[in-house]
């Protein structure tokens, strides 16, 4: 029966900890990067704007 808590919780946890990465909207611009909608910034989405690909 421990065992069995165990493995249940450490299943809870994994999907806790995966769902907490949430893609959001936006295309990117020549800088690889965009600025959030006030719909992504009020969600918690993200801040501002902020990159998603290296300057080249």
């Amino acid at each position: 029966m421990k065992k069995g808590f165990i493995i249940m919780l450490s299943l809870v946890m994994l999907i806790g900890v995966s769902s907490s990465a949430y893609a959001h909207p936006g295309r990117l611009d020549k800088n690889g990067g965009h600025k959030c909608s006030a719909k992504s910034i009020k969600k918690g989405l993200c801040t501002g704007y902020h990159y998603h690909k290296k300057k080249k």
